[in-house]
């Protein structure tokens, strides 16, 4: 088995739904772990963009179709050729994914315009599942992560040196003002920089922030895109009653990270781009592929 390291980066908003009303303020929110709170795109979500339907129909005996059968797996029945009764053409599939978790955040910021923001719970975990595939599997095919996580106080941001999200000695972000300790992250964000944007490194280096697991959890609830959407009477073109509704979104900018474990089928994630979630009519939901090479 081969485990490889998968990066998105979300180009417009992204709202992976929960297929249900949360009966709140906020109509449709994203999909979020139970544990932490954090947003989180659901490897089903994935899975199903990359397969993109093909090989569901029991009688397309496409390559394409068998391909995707192979990779992504099939459950279900056809006729044999020779007589009426059904048999299983059912298999298992190659290639498993992992939920895409939020690795880092944007935040706006009073100066630079946004920070990414991540914590030391969130790279711990990284460095975890990492390593829990490298043990298990014997073949973590992508480049390690093994920086040193620093400690940090609850009240600190810490930054490279070449920051631009300094104001004073504050890094301001929305209604939270946090204390700037330039200079303390520069080995580790050089290691994520290489690592997620390879030679787009230098615009999220110069807005990294490690901040603390209550910070980052706090903007993981407040921080997310609120879209107000409504529906129109066809011939008055007013808001009929009932058709104001509010979305939840993971904001633009946003990077996940997710695994891919199998025997075979890592060419299906070579795509310059995915859909992901609701509203793709509007332009929601578009990830980019970044690092963990193929």
């Amino acid at each position: 088995m081969n485990a490889k390291m998968i990066f998105w980066q979300a180009l417009t908003p992204v709202h992976p739904g929960t297929g249900q009303d949360s009966s709140s303020v906020i109509d449709l929110p994203v999909a979020r772990e139970a544990a932490t709170g954090f947003p989180v795109i659901p490897a089903s979500s994935l899975k199903g963009v990359l397969r993109d339907g093909r090989g569901l129909e029991k009688n397309d005996e496409s390559e394409d179709a068998t391909v995707a059968r192979r990779v992504f797996g099939y459950a279900g029945k056809k006729k044999k050729s020779d007589s009426e009764e059904e048999e299983d053409i059912s298999q298992a599939a190659e290639l498993t994914l992992t939920d895409a978790r939020v690795l880092f955040l944007p935040v706006r910021s009073y100066a630079g315009t946004f920070a990414f923001l991540t914590c030391p719970l969130v790279l711990e975990r990284l460095q975890r599942d990492q390593k829990a595939l490298e043990c298990d599997q014997k073949a973590l095919d992508c480049s390690k992560f093994e920086a040193t996580i620093p400690n940090l106080g609850q009240t600190e941001a810490l930054l490279p040196q070449n920051t631009q999200i300094v104001h004073g000695d504050k890094v301001i972000l929305e209604d939270i003002d946090l204390e700037a300790k330039v200079g303390t992250a520069d080995a580790l964000v050089q290691e994520l920089g290489q690592l997620v944007f390879g030679e787009e490194s230098g615009y999220f280096v110069e807005r990294f922030a490690l901040v603390s697991n209550d910070v980052f959890a706090y903007f993981s609830e407040m921080g997310m895109e609120i879209i107000a959407r409504v529906k129109l009477d066809s011939d008055s073109k007013t808001v009929v009653r009932g058709g104001l509704w509010y979305e939840e979104a993971i904001p633009a900018e946003t990077v996940f990270s997710s695994f891919a474990i199998g025997k075979d089928g890592f060419e299906e994630l070579n795509r310059p781009y995915l859909q992901i979630g609701g509203q793709a009519s509007v332009g929601r939901g578009l990830l980019r592929r970044l690092g963990g090479g193929v």
